[in-house]
Protein backbone atom coordinates (compact mmCIF):
# COMPACT_ATOMS: atom_id res chain seq x y z
CA UNK A 1 0.00 0.00 0.00
CA UNK A 2 1.32 3.44 -0.97
CA UNK A 3 1.32 6.14 1.71
CA UNK A 4 0.43 9.57 0.38
CA UNK A 5 2.89 12.42 0.98
CA UNK A 6 2.37 14.71 3.92
CA UNK A 7 0.59 17.97 3.06
CA UNK A 8 2.65 21.13 3.40
CA UNK A 9 0.33 22.83 5.88
CA UNK A 10 2.42 26.01 5.88
CA UNK A 11 1.02 26.71 2.42
CA UNK A 12 -2.41 27.33 3.90
CA UNK A 13 -1.26 30.76 5.08
CA UNK A 14 -0.34 31.72 1.52
CA UNK A 15 -3.65 30.37 0.21
CA UNK A 16 -5.49 32.38 2.86
CA UNK A 17 -3.69 35.58 1.85
CA UNK A 18 -4.36 35.03 -1.84
CA UNK A 19 -8.07 34.39 -1.41
CA UNK A 20 -8.50 37.21 1.09
CA UNK A 21 -6.80 39.61 -1.33
CA UNK A 22 -8.96 38.34 -4.19
CA UNK A 23 -12.07 38.95 -2.10
CA UNK A 24 -11.13 42.58 -1.46
CA UNK A 25 -12.37 42.17 2.11
CA UNK A 26 -10.70 43.70 5.15
CA UNK A 27 -10.10 41.55 8.21
CA UNK A 28 -13.02 43.24 9.92
CA UNK A 29 -15.33 42.57 6.97
CA UNK A 30 -14.18 38.97 6.79
CA UNK A 31 -14.73 38.53 10.53
CA UNK A 32 -18.25 39.92 10.23
CA UNK A 33 -19.06 37.76 7.19
CA UNK A 34 -17.71 34.53 8.66
CA UNK A 35 -18.40 34.91 12.36
CA UNK A 36 -14.74 34.05 12.98
CA UNK A 37 -12.67 36.16 15.32
CA UNK A 38 -10.45 38.76 13.65
CA UNK A 39 -7.51 37.35 15.64
CA UNK A 40 -8.22 33.86 14.24
CA UNK A 41 -8.07 35.28 10.73
CA UNK A 42 -4.81 37.08 11.49
CA UNK A 43 -3.37 33.85 12.88
CA UNK A 44 -4.37 31.94 9.74
CA UNK A 45 -2.71 34.58 7.55
CA UNK A 46 0.48 34.43 9.62
CA UNK A 47 0.58 30.64 9.66
CA UNK A 48 0.36 30.54 13.46
CA UNK A 49 -2.63 28.21 13.18
CA UNK A 50 -4.04 26.02 10.45
CA UNK A 51 -7.67 26.21 11.51
CA UNK A 52 -10.04 23.30 11.29
CA UNK A 53 -12.32 21.96 8.61
CA UNK A 54 -15.22 24.13 9.79
CA UNK A 55 -13.08 27.27 9.50
CA UNK A 56 -12.04 26.49 5.92
CA UNK A 57 -15.58 25.53 4.91
CA UNK A 58 -16.87 28.87 6.19
CA UNK A 59 -14.11 30.78 4.39
CA UNK A 60 -14.78 28.90 1.14
CA UNK A 61 -18.49 29.74 1.39
CA UNK A 62 -17.86 33.44 2.06
CA UNK A 63 -15.25 33.66 -0.70
CA UNK A 64 -17.54 31.69 -3.03
CA UNK A 65 -14.86 29.18 -3.99
CA UNK A 66 -14.62 25.42 -3.66
CA UNK A 67 -12.74 24.21 -0.61
CA UNK A 68 -10.41 22.29 -2.90
CA UNK A 69 -9.48 25.53 -4.66
CA UNK A 70 -8.18 26.88 -1.35
CA UNK A 71 -6.50 23.77 0.02
CA UNK A 72 -5.09 22.06 -3.07
CA UNK A 73 -1.79 23.96 -2.88
CA UNK A 74 -0.75 21.98 0.23
CA UNK A 75 -0.03 19.10 -2.20
CA UNK A 76 2.09 21.03 -4.72
CA UNK A 77 5.58 19.67 -5.09
CA UNK A 78 8.34 22.24 -5.37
Amino acid sequence: MHTPPEPDMARLARAFKVHKANSGMTYDQLADATGLARQTLLNLAAGRTYGDLRTWLILAKVWEVDLDKITSKVWDVQ
